[in-house]
């Protein structure tokens, strides 16, 4: 749930009212001195949740709770009007950092929280290419496939259609790609997708289609 303040600013006069006209914008200038140290607040609120995510992506040192409390304060700050920005930065390879999974894994296995392995996100912009994948040393395991950005919902679509294990693709019968939420013949209970809250030059922070929020560091800033 996307909570939204407007603040209505003018007065109801028209222009050739003279005094009524200044009145009015006496009144507007009043309501936006009150109204600036709850924006101010806002903007800090957001800045240092940002500071959370970013310290704990580098560091993995912050309480998991914050870093889902952070994404949580950016998801009810998100503002969709305007140009987000974050597609400028999107493109590259993004180390998963963080994550509580979906509302499935998190019933069957808890919570998973900072990430024990190497999990890498490709996305180019671009090309609309999205790569995800899992490295266990000489092995890899990778979905491949396409993606749509949507701006006005800050949000990525995308659907896997390659597994690649070691580099070599796997001729996965239309079942089995149902089951691993690859693109069959199957529709999706819910279209795969990142809603993101946060895009710069080192973080990434979305929640899934499923429930599950992650957050993610530049891959060339991971250790």
């Amino acid at each position: 749930r996307h909570d939204a303040v407007t603040w209505v600013l003018g007065a109801l006069a028209r222009p050739d009212q003279g005094a009524p006209a200044a009145c009015g914008r006496q009144r507007a200038q009043a309501v936006a001195l009150e109204a600036s140290p709850e924006i101010e607040a806002a903007a800090d609120s957001k800045q240092a949740a940002l500071d959370i995510l970013a310290e704990s992506a580098l560091t993995k040192s912050g309480a998991p709770e914050d870093v889902f409390e952070a994404i949580r304060v950016l998801e009810k700050a998100k503002n969709k009007t305007g140009v987000s920005g974050f597609k400028d930065f999107l493109t590259g390879d993004w180390r998963l950092i963080y994550t509580t999974g979906t509302k499935k894994t998190e019933s069957e296995i808890g919570r998973i929280n900072y990430v024990p392995i190497t999990a890498v996100q490709r996305f180019d912009m671009e090309k609309q290419y999205i790569r995800n994948g899992i490295y266990l040393g000489p092995i890899s395991l990778e979905f491949e496939g396409s993606l749509r950005w949507m701006e006005d919902q800050r949000r990525l679509e995308f659907d896997f259609e390659d597994l690649k294990i070691c580099g070599a693709s796997l001729d996965l019968p239309d079942w089995l790609r149902s089951m691993a939420g690859m693109k069959s013949s199957t529709p999706y209970k819910k279209q795969p997708a990142f809603n993101f809250v946060a895009v710069d030059d080192r973080i990434a922070a979305a929640r899934g289609a499923g429930g599950g929020v992650a957050l993610w560091l530049r891959n060339d800033l991971a250790s």
